[in-house]
């Protein structure tokens, strides 16, 4: 009975269960398909393929052929395969043939070139860009900075700059093409010409970054370009929703160095070896001698200054960034406020910097439209005072006993000043404000004609203040100094654009550019200085409250351009590219008779991937072969030179003060001119491996001629040189860039990039004397032909005199050398006999036992080589870059080991960089024996060190939320990363960069500012 009951319940069992077992079956199907390329039909080896929403995944055979069991009925399949657009598939059957598309972004992308766009797969010149989403993970305030490394040429020059909070730095391209003009890229933002730098472009406002590198490109820009162009393209808005952006970050920055100073013990024996070293008897003098008496307590009772201690600290770096983008088919508006604040790694030093952007593109109708662009900025800087952390004696106090700053440390008065008091007893402040407007109104004639009227107004104003209190170091004789130096900066630019592009039909397109263009630059500088001061409590601001000396002046220059421009493109049959350039550039600074120049360029790209006989190789997506050459004139860079001009004088005259006028120190030039940098270039671009493998390669050969040069003059003249032009200077060099896609899974994506840049700069020729005598160089300016501009002329550092070397025989000592040393000793440097000079003056090449001029070594301070190697992982939301940056072969003079006020001169007065010097118990053969009176003979010798090095400049761990948290959020995207930056620097140079020299301790210039690691913590939200 029970079984009867039961019955029909397991048979409606059974039937659920088969039922269901046969939905388990269909929902496991499996699928068998072939993954074609739509272009040719031909199988894809290695395609992905991933059902959607899973990991449940498979990949093509050598066929193109996959089977892949589903988890669910109605699977979506996502097929991506590397250099093709991927593709979303619904299963329906379980065979399945897919074809998918090339992605002919990459070649296709736009890329900005200067009056206009291009294809990527179109561009003929040697044009570069770069990938922002690598450069922006520096966190820095200059653009300049985060660019090193990213692209093959491109050398960023700290030396001019610095990288103190708010520092700038300059672009070289393909070494430095001038000696005394102009060697700086130019930027030209939104189309617009920048007179100056771009420090009021904020990173997250820049929608891309392109680089001319070769005459053809630059010629539109004609003798501005010369030098390298950076096209800047901000941000716009689109007609879609509106959307919200925002980026911030904080950044901790510590200083990074790789040697140590003397401690207080090693310190105060480092003097007293340099006290013994001039003792006759070679006896340590007593302590009471040569110490004070506060210096004795602390070295009795072993109580040291750490003035890094001190001195130092953490820097920050806070930056909050929001921007607003959308619009309509008629209104397009990107706006963004963005405020940046670094703290930096010496008290008193900071940059803040507030910006606000406007970018609005109307359409009006059919025909008319026009772009209207607002930059706002307004900074503020504080430098540091003349810090003084590696050469202050750490013997002595830095407070009190009641915790109150010492101004003498060492307890004597006159002494050097304890520099947390100079600290507090200076002001350096600067505030500027820059205003930057474009209006580009464009009017469509026709489908294939247009018209540009681009316009800009830049109007940069800054004020720098300076105090030094009547209880500083440098104030203290005179009662205080202020300093104001007041400066405003003006541009107008005015263009005319026509452009016509047609498209005759699929074999021959043509694109023409005309442009006319003026604009105007001025400058003008009001700097005050006054002495004496009663009440110090308003610092600079106090100034016209001066009793002592007070000294005003001014300056302003003005420079006109004026050009016309044309440029032709034809594209026959989508294999043969040819532009021609041509521009005429009128400047004013220039004599009368040399104001206009003429810039000519051509260039051809030959696309050989798409002949016949590459039609069905399937491994090559882009082979394509560029050459160009163009001609440009580069200029001084500074009004006025070729007229006569005076500077104002104040005299006394019959017991009274009158004021005139005297010439300036430079010999006016009438026949000045412009120097010619002519420049071939070779270029191959090529994509292979379904774009497995993307590079590209570049070799040029730069002339300068009529070179830009200096030549002293009679002080009987009452000038002291003049420029002139003579001369050629060559830049030689080969560039590579490389991509690996290795791995390009739905899931996991990895690729590996490199490029690589050599340049050999070197000058050919001078000039001839009066007499028509070849002249091979010039000692005073640095000039030699057969080298590199700023070469170092040096003795060659051969090691330290030991004890039982010939001293009698040694060069050095010999009567006719340059510099005898007859005093010869143990711990002195040794320099080597390199050279000779016959009886009648000819160099011979072989020692002559003695130590002349001649026997001076060359050394070319640039690179061997320089680039970057950069890896970018990707698995589901993670992503990881890491980015070393190599310089090989460079060398610099190291301050640390020879100038006295940077502590290298060993006399035991100041501290410095610590190196094994000479004792007479420990003869080293590396560095000098110290002394207290002089500095050691050939000691810059020394100096001269090898300045390459290997840093991990960027390693950069990210986290986005997938799109389902993102959806549940009510975001588009929100991204977390952590970067930190300069991790390890492995190099033999000592310093705190070997990318630029400290600044001299007693040095007003703002160069040397030390160098940092650093963490940054950001995220990125996007409604």
């Amino acid at each position: 009975m029970n079984l009867k009951l039961q019955r029909p319940r397991i048979e409606i069992f059974l039937f659920l269960f088969i039922l269901c077992s046969s939905f388990s079956a269909w929902a496991q199907t499996t699928v068998k398909g072939t993954v074609l390329s739509a272009t040719d039909n031909m199988p894809l080896i290695g395609a992905s393929i991933i059902e959607k929403g899973t990991t449940n995944g498979a990949s093509t055979d050598f066929d193109g052929i996959f089977t892949l069991t589903l988890n669910n009925s109605g699977a979506t399949l996502v097929v991506s395969y590397l250099g093709f657009e991927t593709k979303e598939v619904i299963v329906t059957s379980n065979q399945i043939t897919i074809s998918l598309t090339e992605d002919a972004g990459a070649l296709d992308e736009v890329v900005v070139v200067g009056y206009g766009s291009q294809r990527k797969s179109d561009i003929v010149n040697a044009v570069a860009t770069t990938d922002l989403d690598k450069a922006t993970l520096t966190p820095t305030s200059d653009v300049n900075e985060m660019l090193r490394g990213r692209i093959a040429g491109l050398q960023v020059d700290v030396g001019g700059g610095t990288l103190r909070p708010g520092g700038t730095s300059e672009i070289i391209f393909r070494g430095r093409g001038s000696i005394e003009g102009n060697v700086s890229a130019i930027y030209v933002v939104d189309g617009i010409v920048r007179d100056g730098g771009i420090e009021d472009i904020d990173s997250d406002d820049i929608e891309s970054i392109e680089f001319l590198k070769d005459a053809s490109a630059q010629a539109i820009y004609g003798s501005r370009g010369a030098n390298g162009v950076v096209l800047i393209t901000t941000k716009r808005g689109k007609s879609d929703k509106m959307s919200i952006s925002y980026h911030g970050y904080l950044t901790t920055k510590s200083i990074e160095r790789n040697f140590d100073v003397y401690s207080g013990a090693e310190f105060a024996q480092l003097r007293r070896e340099a006290v013994r070293s001039n003792n006759a008897d070679d006896l340590y003098s007593n302590d009471e001698d040569i110490f004070s008496e506060l210096e004795l307590e602390s070295i009795t009772n072993n109580e040291f200054v750490n003035w890094e201690d001190e001195l130092v600290r953490n820097g920050m770096v806070n930056s909050q960034a929001i921007s607003i983008s959308g619009g309509t088919e008629n209104t397009k508006v990107f706006g963004s406020i963005n405020y940046f604040k670094e703290e930096g790694l010496i008290p008193t030093s900071s940059y803040a910097r507030k910006t606000l952007r406007l970018n609005v593109d109307q359409k009006i109708n059919d025909k008319i439209s026009v772009n209207f662009d607002l930059n706002l900025l307004n900074d503020r800087i504080e430098r540091a005072a003349n810090v003084n952390v590696i050469t202050f004696s750490p013997l002595g106090r830095a407070y009190d006993e009641e915790g109150n700053l010492t101004q003498f440390p060492s307890g004597e008065e006159l002494s050097a000043v304890n520099p947390i008091w100079n600290l507090r007893e200076q002001d350096n402040d600067e505030k500027g404000n820059d205003f930057v407007v474009n209006v580009t109104p464009i009017w469509q004639i026709t489908k294939d004609l247009q018209y540009q009227l681009k316009t800009n107004f830049t109007r940069r104003t800054s004020e720098r203040g300076q105090y030094q209190s009547s209880l500083s170091s440098a104030g203290d004789d005179v009662n205080g100094i202020a300093r104001i130096d007041n400066q405003l900066r003006e541009s107008y630019l005015i263009e005319n654009i026509l452009t016509y592009d047609k498209a005759f039909n699929d074999n021959n397109k043509l694109n023409l550019t005309v442009v006319q263009s003026s604009q105007e630059n001025t400058f003008s500088r009001t700097f005050t200085e006054g002495q004496g001061f009663t009440n110090e409590s308003l610092s600079y601001n106090g100034i016209t409250n001066a009793i002592g000396n007070v000294t005003v002046e001014r300056d302003k220059n003005q420079q006109r351009l004026s050009s016309f421009m044309g440029r032709a493109r034809y594209n026959l049959m989508n294999r043969y590219l040819f532009t021609a350039t041509a521009r005429a550039d009128g400047a004013s600074v220039n004599s009368a008779d040399n104001k206009w120049s003429f810039n000519p360029a051509a260039s051809f790209a030959w696309k050989i991937h798409n002949e016949g006989f590459l039609e069905n190789v399937n491994a090559v997506q882009e082979l394509k072969l560029r050459a160009s050459y163009g001609s440009l004139v580069n200029d001084l860079g500074r009004a006025y030179t070729s007229l006569f001009t005076a500077d104002g004088q104040n005299y006394i005259f019959d017991s009274e003060s009158a004021s005139g006028y005297s010439p300036s120190t430079i010999l006016p030039n009438t026949n000045l001119k412009f120097e010619r940098i002519t420049t071939a270039n070779l270029g191959l671009d090529f994509s292979i491996f379904n774009r497995a493998l993307v590079g590209n390669f570049n070799w040029y050969d730069a002339r300068t001629e009529d070179l830009l040069l200096k030549r002293g003059v009679p002080s009987t003249t009452g000038y002291s040189f003049t420029y002139f032009n003579a001369g050629e200077l060559q830049n030689t060099g080969i560039e590579l860039g490389l991509t690996a896609n290795i791995f390009n899974k739905e899931d996991f994506k990895w690729s590996v990039s490199t490029n690589w840049s050599n340049n050999k700069n070197k000058l050919l020729e001078l000039y001839n004397d009066g007499d028509g005598n070849v002249i091979n160089e010039d000692n005073t300016y640095n000039y030699y032909v057969g080298q590199a501009v700023g070469v170092i002329y040096q003795y060659q550092f051969d090691g330290i005199w030991q004890e039982g070397d010939d001293f009698e025989n040694a060069p050095q000592a010999n009567p006719d050398s340059a510099l005898t040393q007859e005093d010869l000793r143990p711990g002195d440097i040794k320099i080597a006999d390199t050279n000779g000079v016959d009886e009648e003056g000819n160099i011979t090449g072989i020692p002559d036992g003695k130590i002349t001029q001649e026997d001076r070594v060359f050394t070319d301070p640039n690179p061997d080589w320089f680039g970057s190697i950069s890896t970018n992982l990707a698995y589901k939301g993670f992503d990881l870059f890491v980015d070393f940056y190599i310089v090989e072969g460079a060398t610099k003079i190291n301050p640390f080991l020879s100038d006295f006020n940077n502590g290298g001169t060993l006399s035991g007065k100041l501290n410095g960089v610590k190196v094994d010097y000479y004792t007479p118990e420990n003869p080293s053969t590396t560095f000098p024996r110290p002394n207290f009176d002089s500095t050691p003979l050939y000691l810059n010798s020394l100096a001269v060190r090898d300045a390459s090095y290997i840093r991990l400049r960027t390693v950069s761990l990210g986290y986005t939320l997938s799109d389902a948290v993102n959806s549940q959020l009510g975001l588009d995207q929100i991204r977390f990363y952590i970067t930190g930056s300069n991790l390890f620097t492995n190099t033999d140079y000592i310093g705190y960069s070997p990318e630029v020299n400290i600044r001299s301790t007693f040095s007003n210039a703002d160069t040397g500012y030390p160098d940092a690691r650093s963490f940054t913590f950001g995220i990125r939200v996007k409604f």
